[in-house]
């Protein structure tokens, strides 16, 4: 598809992409989700699009038809990039300009946006402003937010929101895997928005697992109740010790019990569980916990299973030495690169 070569800037101005972005047509939606996942590398340039057309459009305030077309064509006319033409001889240099032009027209496009969308809301309501906490690979997080909920973020996650949260609404963005104990408030809802999903709760504790390049988004209720609602359809309610799965590739979910669903945030007090995961999975999960790198050279152990409990403490080295009990295969270290061979 034409997508793949897609810049930024590309995804914001695309008419399908934002109508996938904000919900709003059921078949735009689902031809994006199907080009997600066929894990395109400009993927994440994507997802920052998406976070971007959502941050815009979070008070529901959305900017009319046509208006960042026009505002495009009109810098477009003036910069007149498309009549200007560059002797030979100068051919590097004017590829050099027409990018400085071009990354000032989007920053200026940016700005107008902005502008034009703060210009609508109301003057009685306050700008939104945005707190991000990054948890990076190989650490764990834990925050309380302003109505004293609590958050563990895992590693290579991100969150964010409102500098006003709890004022009016309590929303948060969630991007990886965090849990959540909810501080109780019957008359506003704490709700976590993912890329596919939109998470509803009074008081409660739970996790969601939404990292964006795994096939699997799983929510996970230990305490309370909590509402799952993916893209337009009718929200889920789940009841305590229930899972929430929607596998990615194929759009399909489902909801299962487990007797001992608080292992699903072990992670949080600094255990890795694996059970009956592909080896594969298996050294995504080693990248985001021990911040390393790994290079799968051996194809043959790629779907091979493995269940066992590690901890973020036990050395990398330590846990493929145990691994390699039931899987075949051999390792080496170079700096931050693990090579399975």
């Amino acid at each position: 598809m034409k997508y793949k070569n897609y810049k930024f800037d590309d995804f914001v101005l695309n008419e399908s992409f934002i109508n996938y972005a904000t919900n709003k047509n059921q078949t735009d939606v689902v031809k994006w989700e199907k080009w997600f996942s066929k894990g395109h590398k400009n993927k994440e340039t994507a997802l920052e699009a998406k976070m971007l057309i959502l941050q815009l459009r979070f008070k529901k305030c959305e900017l009319p038809d046509g208006f960042v077309k026009n505002e495009w064509l009109k810098l477009e006319n003036t910069l007149k990039l498309n009549d200007f033409k560059a002797p030979v001889k100068n051919r590097i240099i004017f590829k050099q300009s027409i990018w400085q032009y071009a990354a000032v027209a989007c920053v200026i496009l940016f700005f107008m946006c902005a502008i034009f969308y703060l210009s609508v809301i109301p003057k009685s309501e306050k700008v939104v402003e945005y707190q991000e906490i990054i948890v990076p690979k190989g650490e764990i997080q834990k925050i309380i937010l302003p109505d004293k909920t609590t958050v563990f973020i895992n590693s290579d996650s991100k969150l964010k929101y409102n500098k006003h949260f709890g004022e009016e609404k309590r929303e948060v963005i969630l991007e990886g895997e965090a849990c959540f104990d909810v501080e109780y408030d019957p008359e506003t809802p704490f709700i976590v928005h993912t890329f596919e999903n939109d998470i509803t709760v009074l008081g409660t504790a739970f996790d969601v697992f939404a990292y964006p390049n795994e096939n699997i988004y799983r929510a996970s209720l230990e305490r309370g109740k909590i509402s799952v609602s993916h893209n337009s359809e009718k929200a889920i309610e789940l009841k305590v010790n229930q899972n929430y799965q929607l596998l990615r590739n194929s759009n399909q979910a489902k909801i299962f019990e487990t007797k001992n669903v608080q292992s699903y945030s072990s992670w949080k007090e600094g255990k890795i569980v694996f059970r009956n995961q592909r080896f594969t999975d298996i050294l995504r999960k080693l990248e985001r916990s021990h911040n390393v790198i790994f290079n799968l050279q051996n194809k043959k152990v790629e779907n091979c299973k493995y269940t066992g409990t590690f901890t973020t403490d036990d050395e990398i080295n330590t846990i493929l030495d145990v691994i390699k009990y039931t899987t075949l295969f051999e390792y080496e270290i170079v700096k931050d690169t693990v090579i399975i061979k």
